[in-house]
């Protein structure tokens, strides 16, 4: 019997082509994730975030996840990893982050694929958010307001048209007010009212749905307060540490999340809060326990809801395992070997 271990690499080109970039998988994989998590089928292990300026939520950082998912449709392993550096679009002209996925067999822990991650990673977590959206923000929601215009809140936008379908007015803020208006031609062919606007309050202040997703902003850092929360309206926290605690307590009456394991994670505003004993955990809905009818996110439609996208490994190791065999059935990729003949020291 052979001993030999061949790893498929593919690369960013590659799981495009595989799918990475359709949003319909992407959302069938992170709604799956999301039950099977509530449903003990997932091993999800504690995130592990290394920054360069020792700070808990600091910008330049990388983040190292893991999981294993044992449910009836896959078996799986995998870790990912995913660095992140603000200053490179400027400084560089590259991406803010990267990421990397390494699959594993179920049964041996052998290495079967390493893959780019970063197409994947950015549209599972416009996914996440949307998906708090579809369960949530008001049906009837028309005004749409957006803080920040990079890759993930293109995914946001992408899986936000899924899910809510009266959208009419959308208002748009960037420190770049070129990147804002690029944006808005990117998204006209949505057929909404695109108005690109001065500042964050502008943005969201008389929103039905906000999401906000920002870069450089970490622990300490928080700006939104309670005046830009409009009664019923639902916001998506999905860069974590805009909103002020002050903001989350008094402002909403509702409160999600995607991952509840993740609600005791130092330095997230859930954990803080409750640490404060300002917050309680027992307010928080599980976007899993929602979907599966035993809890509610929304109750009335003058409830505020605030939803946080945390950042689940399991939504890109369910979504890159099916890519993988895709990518497999269509000849893509490299394979190389971990080695030939396993040796011993």
């Amino acid at each position: 019997m052979s001993k030999e271990v061949k790893v498929l690499w593919l690369s960013q080109e590659d799981v495009i082509q595989a799918g990475a970039s359709d949003v319909n998988l992407v959302m069938n994989q992170v709604t799956k994730v999301d039950r099977w998590l509530v449903e003990g089928k997932i091993n999800e292990a504690p995130l592990l975030r290394v920054t360069w300026d020792h700070k808990y939520g600091g910008a330049r950082k990388i983040g190292i996840h893991g999981c294993i998912i044992d449910s009836e449709e896959m078996q799986i392993a995998g870790v990912k990893s995913i660095p992140a550096n603000p200053a490179n679009p400027k400084k560089y002209g590259m991406p803010r982050s990267n990421g990397l996925v390494i699959l594993y067999d179920f049964d041996t822990g052998l290495p079967v694929c390493v893959m780019d991650d970063k197409i994947v990673s950015d549209l599972r977590t416009g996914v996440g958010s949307a998906l708090g959206a579809k369960y949530g923000a008001n049906p009837n929601s028309e005004i749409m307001g957006i803080v920040g215009t990079g890759p993930i809140m293109n995914a946001c936008m992408s899986a936000n048209s899924l899910v809510m379908n009266n959208i009419k007015t959308c208002r748009v803020y960037d420190i770049v007010p070129e990147n804002a208006e690029r944006f808005c031609r990117r998204w006209e062919s949505l057929g909404y009212k695109f108005e690109v606007v001065n500042s964050c309050a502008e943005a969201i202040a008389d929103a039905d749905i906000a999401y906000v997703v920002t870069s450089g902003v970490g622990v300490g850092d928080e700006y939104i307060p309670s005046e830009w929360v409009k009664k019923g309206s639902f916001h998506a926290a999905t860069s974590i540490w805009d909103y002020k605690h002050e903001t989350i307590v008094k402002a909403f009456n509702r409160w999600g999340i995607d991952y509840e394991d993740r609600i005791h994670d130092v330095g997230f505003p859930y954990h803080d809060m409750i640490e404060k004993g300002i917050f309680s955990e027992d307010q928080i809905s599980c976007i899993g326990r929602v979907m599966k009818g035993e809890d509610k996110l929304r109750t009335s439609p003058d409830d505020t809801v605030y939803y946080a996208t945390i950042g689940i490994c399991a939504t890109d190791i369910a979504t890159d395992y099916m890519i993988y065999h895709r990518a497999k059935e269509m000849g893509l990729g490299q394979e190389v070997y971990l080695w030939h003949e396993p040796a011993y020291f």
